[in-house]
């Protein structure tokens, strides 16, 4: 069986200092693990690049899969071998025939990348010495040369241990491999928002659990199942994510018939920053992950998220707080959650919903209203009946 040459670029990671080797590791560890029920597949580093071994019927799912995997830049399959003019230019002539059969006409070039300075040709001269032999052997059947504009562009790697030569080049999500910066913890809804957040995290390097406030007393399951459906398409970007439940209709309740109408959805917030802040410091997570974003909705004023911020001594990531709708909109369907989102089921936060929810809520007002409900004694029994979802077991 044919072995095919996986050659797995990173960009962010090349700008790291002493520390580089850690992000390495992780994302060749992230890698091997994307594709562990895979037979044959050999994964190791060389330098400035990942390789890959893998027979060729499972290289168009390695690529498929790699492309989910943040950290990586691009992917290409490619074929391992000598940096030998006459061999690298018949693979070339082999390739393009194919398309010429299919175009008649076709503009090429040759890009070679010569990190072996050992070597005794440079890149251009690589590239003018196979692209001239491809030249005499196809011009009359409709090549032509184009350096800008090529259709087809042959590219030639020539590194210290081995020179690949391929024609495609696949985008990958970028970033940082997936815990190479920590654990934390998303407060996740069935709105576009939450998904989007969390994902962007996971872009970052950290290792994304979820928590979910859940009022099935009110709403019925459907959220339920919606939110589990979200949080296991956005595993798939990391493995080894957790989903939090917690049973927040005790908690609404308590604030409906002791507070004030309001300040009802700030209070809500303020129970769920301190839920997730408590859940956090016990399993060890550096930090609260939410979807908010400047004055979309009342209770993401910046007058109240600060009256939500100040009551939890934890690190506060909102990676959307600068976006217009319309741009997470955008992000929510390259990452898949779009259509689950939008979805029509609702969320906790719209039980009990006042007509007129305050848009500037005073903390000693807060504080007030706090003083007249058991909050951390619910808040207590809400994490002892927490549930688990270990999300890789959906897969």
């Amino acid at each position: 069986m044919k072995t095919k040459t996986l050659l797995i670029r990173y960009d962010e990671i090349g700008l790291k200092g002493r520390n580089r080797r850690h992000f390495e590791n992780q994302l060749v560890s992230n890698i091997r693990y994307a594709l562990r029920d895979l037979k044959n597949i050999k994964i190791f580093k060389i330098h400035g690049r990942i390789l890959g071994r893998v027979d060729l019927t499972d290289a168009e799912k390695c690529t498929s899969r790699l492309t989910q995997i943040p950290g990586i830049a691009s992917i290409s399959i490619g074929n391992s071998m000598e940096p030998d003019f006459d061999k690298i230019a018949q693979l070339g002539i082999s390739l393009i025939q194919s398309k010429l059969q299919v175009f008649g006409k076709l503009k090429f070039c040759v890009r070679t990348r010569r990190s072996n300075k050992s070597f005794p040709f440079t890149s251009k001269e690589f590239d003018f010495e196979v692209g001239s032999r491809i030249m005499e052997a196809l011009s009359s059947n409709g090549l032509s040369v184009d350096i800008n504009g090529a259709d087809f562009v042959l590219e030639v790697e020539i590194g210290p241990q081995e020179t690949i030569v391929f024609d495609n080049r696949v985008s990958g999500l970028k970033g940082l491999p997936v815990g190479s910066s920590g654990q934390v913890l998303s407060l996740l809804s069935g709105g576009i928002d939450s998904p989007v957040s969390t994902f962007k995290l996971m872009t970052r390097g950290c290792r994304v659990h979820s928590m979910f406030f859940d009022n099935r007393t009110f709403l019925g399951r459907g959220g339920y199942d919606k939110v589990v459906r979200l949080a296991h398409t956005l595993n798939r970007f990391q493995g080894g994510g957790k989903l939090y439940v917690i049973s927040f209709q005790d908690i609404q309740v308590a604030i409906r018939d002791h507070c004030t109408d309001s300040n009802r959805v700030v209070l809500y917030r303020r129970m769920m920053y301190r839920i997730a802040h408590a859940l956090a410091e016990l399993k060890n997570y550096q930090g609260l992950v939410t979807g908010e974003s400047v004055g979309q909705v009342a209770s993401q004023t910046l007058k109240n998220l600060m009256a939500v911020s100040c009551v939890v001594p934890m690190s506060i990531l909102r990676p959307l707080i600068g976006m217009n709708k319309q741009e997470i909109i955008m992000h929510a369907k390259q990452i898949g959650t779009y259509d689950i989102s939008i979805e029509p089921q609702l969320d906790c936060c719209s039980v009990f919903m006042p007509d007129h929810p305050g848009t500037s809520c005073k903390i000693k007002y807060l504080e007030a209203d706090e003083r007249l409900y058991p909050w951390e004694e619910l808040m207590s029994s809400a994490l002892d009946s927490m549930e688990t979802i270990n999300l890789d077991d959906l897969d």
